[in-house]
């Protein structure tokens, strides 16, 4: 006979009866939670990972006894995890179950980050050797940084659920599940510290980024200066020329010719010192 049971949603009419009126109010004000039914079992509740995390509407729950869980929710992923585990029900506990339904619910997710940690280093090559960066690729710096945020909301929260029921404050887990949830917490924490670490990850892609927006920038208006620089002495010459003095060059048959001459020595020397000092 299978230990789980599935419920269409949190509106049972035998749930309130089978929590007791304040654990049943308690749970409806909160998103996730794993609060003990007396001294026989756990409720809990949490969103399921990609839900917005932001209402009740994708909460899913379960109540587990030492005979029973019931799922009460409608995501697919979590349904058909449980449908492969009930076979199984037969020989071991419900808390058994519970405890393998969140192994598996979390085993493929190394793979998921390390597969995000690519894309995102990929994205800081594209940033960073690309010369003019796409809007859609300064876009998923956002997506990104969204993205984890989810993820990290939901670490935070099976952290939380699966603590609770490896302290077994009342008593009713097996040791051998209770080892079981112990280490399922230490993976849970070494993905949360994953999340944490790609998020900061992607903001050093951003300020890199940044970085190199700046330099860029620098590196213009220092070339802007430079040519500045070098025809700055010009307007020197042409104001020099320009006054009303009988300056003898006028009437010198190769007067035109000195001037062009000079202004372009004057621009080369110029250009010929700022490259020496390497100043660009």
């Amino acid at each position: 006979m299978s230990v789980i049971e599935y419920l269409p949603s949190q509106g049972d009419e035998t749930l309130e009866a089978l929590l007791g009126e304040t654990v049943y109010t308690h749970q409806r004000k909160r998103r996730h939670f794993c609060l003990p039914v007396g001294n026989k079992g756990y409720f809990l509740a949490f969103n399921p990972r990609g839900s917005k995390m932001s209402g009740m509407t994708e909460r899913q729950s379960i109540y587990c006894d030492g005979n029973t869980l019931r799922y009460y929710g409608a995501d697919k992923r979590s349904r058909a995890i449980l449908g492969g585990l009930e076979p199984l029900g037969g020989d071991h506990d419900a808390f058994w179950v519970l405890a393998m339904f969140f192994t598996e619910l979390t085993e493929e997710d190394v793979d998921h980050l390390e597969m995000m940690e690519e894309k995102i280093n990929n994205l800081e090559l594209q940033l960073l050797t690309n010369k003019g960066a796409a809007h859609s690729e300064l876009s998923r710096i956002a997506d990104f940084r969204k993205a984890l945020l989810t993820r990290k909301r939901y670490y935070d929260q099976l952290g939380l659920i699966i603590d609770r029921l490896a302290e077994d404050q009342i008593g009713v887990i097996p040791e051998g599940v209770r080892r079981h949830f112990h280490a399922l917490g230490q993976y849970l924490r070494y993905l949360l510290q994953f999340v944490v670490d790609l998020r900061e990850f992607v903001t050093q892609v951003r300020e890199a980024y940044q970085a190199k927006i700046d330099i860029d920038q620098n590196q213009t208006m220092k070339i802007f200066t430079v040519i500045t620089a070098v025809f700055l002495p010009l307007s020197l010459i042409v104001g020099w020329y320009g006054m009303n003095f009988n300056i003898p060059e006028f009437g010198w048959a190769h007067g035109y010719l000195y001037v062009i001459v000079l202004s372009v020595a004057v621009c080369v020397a110029s250009f010929i010192i700022f490259k020496r000092k390497k100043w660009f």
